[in-house]
């Protein structure tokens, strides 16, 4: 959580328990503000900004029930926790629906509450940073790469180290990871990091050119020399000048090709074709492939020479499936984005629908997941989308696999184990995964890493 004030309304018209929860809540940085029913609460939203709502579900007035729609649409950057002394699952799941963030039943466990508030905030938080950044982006008329990188994940972090510690110098990169996983973003990252970001940066897919075409795309050629060259044409070299050059599916140019760009990588010069001069290259190369380069020089079809001319930092860009802590910051991001760009209200999926986006296998990787949500801003209906909707586009199929890969990791638990041995089960078996790393598995919780910490001691967890 940052040090900035968290602003928290409650509704509830018992009087002790309005007591008791603004006493749980009220701590440095909080602002806690209660009200005795549903007509003040409906009063209070249209005064002032919250960033987390808590809500009784029965109370004079408009039920909480009823106010949940009221937070979606006066306020749709809080987050709602509904408080029932008559909780059953089918109450849970409508509230779900109608956007809250949690349901609580009473007597409310207050070391709870705080843990579910406190994932709320950071949620809010979350939300903000991504609205704020693309705020920031927009005035700046650019792209900050590293910062639209999710990196919660153990493995894109390895690979963003990576990134930090190669942008500054000029040594060819070659990234390696199967088709959307997100290798360009990497690559103009380390470009917009690097000593050339002021220069261009040229993007060329070298699968999508015939051996013949090749040399002119790439290096240009000079007018008449050959049958339709009318005027001169600058190559992709030519215009990198300075910058980066960016060879996307390397791994696609033909062996006739590769000698050609050897040539040029080695020499660090080109020669238009029909030019009688040879030209400097000042250009720094970073090249991505979806292919085993590997099995690719063994078969024959790819140049050794050129491989380690190329392969001098290596970076792995992992599939989505293999970086499920990054999906639902992601999802949010792409909701966020896409509502913006087709002029959609504020969408996101209920708790079971991020749940299949998370256990899905996504063999289109990232630009798959962006796709689905773009699919989904423009083509339903509501705030919230649910698992039904996922079926209807992924098919049942997909979703009932996505939904069993989620909770392969599920943990057990004897019947009558209390809500605090839960908890404390669930902290263990999360440190466990990550191996002890407490910034990581505060992410992997939706806590901050203050109220894990404090959880790790009460729990007496190592």
């Amino acid at each position: 959580m940052s040090d900035a004030s968290v602003r928290i309304l409650i509704a509830d018209d018992e009087v002790l328990i309005r007591e008791g929860l603004c006493e749980a809540l009220q701590r440095p940085g909080h602002e806690v503000e209660a009200v005795g029913d549903g007509h003040a609460a409906r009063r209070a939203l249209d005064a002032a900004a919250y960033d987390v709502v808590i809500l009784d579900l029965r109370m004079p007035g408009p039920s909480g029930m009823d106010l949940l729609g009221d937070v979606r649409d006066r306020q749709p950057e809080a987050l709602a926790i509904l408080l029932t002394a008559y909780g059953n699952v089918d109450t849970a799941v409508e509230a779900m629906k109608k956007g809250a963030f949690d349901f609580l039943t009473k007597p409310v466990d207050l070391d709870h509450l705080r843990l579910v508030v406190d994932r709320a905030v950071d949620r809010s938080e979350l939300v903000r940073e991504n609205r704020e950044l693309q705020s920031q982006l927009q005035q700046k008329g650019a792209d900050d790469g590293f910062r639209r990188i999710v990196r919660r994940s153990p493995a894109m972090q390895r690979a963003t180290r990576t990134v930090k510690q190669v942008a500054l110098s000029d040594v060819p990169v070659l990234l390696r990871g199967e088709t959307g996983a997100g290798k360009e973003l990497i690559a103009r990252t380390i470009h917009e990091r690097s000593r050339r970001s002021e220069g261009p940066f040229v993007a060329v897919n070298c699968g999508g050119f015939t051996q013949d075409l090749f040399a002119s795309e790439l290096f240009g050629h000079r007018r008449g020399a050959y049958t339709g060259a009318h005027a001169d044409r600058p190559g992709r070299f030519a215009l990198a000048e300075k910058g980066t050059l960016f060879l996307d599916e390397i791994g696609e140019v033909p062996l006739k090709n590769q000698v050609e760009l050897l040539r040029a990588l080695e020499a660090r010069e080109f020669q238009p074709i029909g030019d009688t001069r040879v030209h400097k290259a000042d250009v720094r190369i970073i090249a991505a492939t979806n292919r085993n380069l590997e099995d690719s020089i063994r078969e024959g079809i790819f140049r050794e020479d050129l491989y380690y001319r190329l392969n001098v930092v290596p970076i792995d860009v992992p599939p989505l499936r293999e970086r499920r802590e990054d999906i639902p910051v992601l999802v949010e991001t792409f909701f966020e984005e896409s509502c913006r760009a087709y002029e959609q209200p504020r969408k996101r999926p209920d708790e079971e629908a991020m749940q299949v986006l998370v256990g899905h296998a996504w063999p289109g990787n990232v630009r798959e997941l962006r796709n689905l949500v773009q699919r989904l801003v423009v083509t339903t209906e509501g705030a919230t989308i649910g698992a039904g909707q996922l079926s209807e586009v992924l098919g049942e199929a997909a979703v009932e696999a996505a939904s069993a890969a989620a909770s392969e990791e599920s943990i057990s638990l004897p019947l009558g184990s209390s809500i605090e041995q839960m908890e404390a089960e669930l902290i263990r078996h999360t440190l466990e995964r990550v191996t002890s790393n407490r910034k990581e598995a505060a992410a992997v919780l939706g806590i901050s890493v203050r109220s894990l910490q404090y959880k790790i001691k009460r729990y007496g967890l190592s």
